[in-house]
Order: C-alpha cells, then sequence, then structure tokens
C-alpha cells in the first residue's frame, strides 16, 4: 500500500520540470496533504468494512491518460475537473489522485477498497464500463478540445 502510495506521489512525477508544471493532488474523504500517512487512513478506513474476508481489495489503483497530441490543451484546471467528477462519481470513498506529467499526461487515482458507508467499492466489468462511458461522455462534453483523448469505450472488445 504504502509502496503504491510512494509510487503515485513521487515528487519526480508530480512536477514536471521542462514546462514548468508544478504537482496536482485531488483528494476526496481524505485529511491531509501528506502521502507518508495517506496508508494508515485507509487502513483505519478499512477497518469500517462490513464483510470482513482475507482477499479483500483494500486500495483501488485506476489510471486515466490522455493523448500526447493533447497535451497543449490540457490545463490544471481541466485535469482537477476530470479528477474530481472521477473521484465523486466512481464510488463514496476515500480517494486520492495525482498528475504524472510526462509525455502521456495521466491521472493516477488511488480508491479505497470499502466506502465511507463500509461497503466495498468493487463494481461489475459492466458498471465499470459504464462508468468509462459517462467519463467519456463528460469529457467530450466539457472539453471537446482533447479529441485525441477520447477512448470508445461502447464499442465490444475484439478477442484474440
Amino acid at each position: 500500500m504504502q509502496k503504491l502510495i510512494r509510487y503515485v506521489f513521487a515528487p519526480k512525477k508530480l512536477i514536471d520540470h521542462k514546462l514548468n508544471r508544478n504537482q496536482l493532488i485531488i483528494k476526496r474523504n481524505i485529511r491531509g496533504y501528506d502521502p507518508e500517512k495517506w496508508a494508515d487512513l485507509f487502513q483505519q478506513n478499512d477497518k469500517s468494512r462490513i464483510f470482513e474476508h482475507k482477499n479483500r481489495t483494500v486500495l483501488r489503483h485506476e489510471i486515466v491518460s490522455f493523448s500526447p497530441e493533447d497535451n497543449s490543451k490540457i490545463t490544471r484546471e481541466t485535469l482537477q475537473d476530470i479528477a474530481k467528477w472521477y473521484l465523486k462519481h466512481r464510488s463514496d470513498s476515500m480517494g486520492v489522485c495525482g498528475v504524472h506529467w510526462e509525455e502521456s499526461i495521466h491521472l493516477h487515482f488511488i480508491i479505497s477498497g470499502v466506502g465511507m458507508d463500509g461497503k466495498s467499492t468493487r463494481i461489475s466489468r459492466q458498471d465499470f464500463k459504464d462508468f468509462k462511458i459517462k467519463l467519456q461522455d463528460y469529457q467530450q462534453e466539457r472539453y471537446p478540445e482533447l479529441s485525441k483523448s477520447i477512448v470508445n469505450h461502447s464499442k465490444k472488445k475484439k478477442w484474440r
């Protein structure tokens, strides 16, 4: 858990020295800005889980990536808005998001495996697909200029 948090919130990943972009961290239902304390908060939250079992998921790690072709159109405000929307609509749980300013700008989400109500934040594949389609619709509606970063989640996957 601490290893994931340290990776996502490593200062060298969060700051873009080439283009002088500072770190951007978005949080929901979590206190403070010290990543070293977040693991304890996630573990403490996990103790409120209604159904205990040994193979439970304490944290979920999800990523939203943007096309390098859209980098010049992506602002801090855009990323902050998308991240807040994601954390609000993904589940009612603790969550943090860190922006990695790499060739392909991407958002790393760490979401608690248990919601504020003590129930698991697990959702079915179909529900997650539906969520990604809603995120895609939100992005297209609010940020049509990010046209290169649209992934058509409503298409069926081709299995080989």
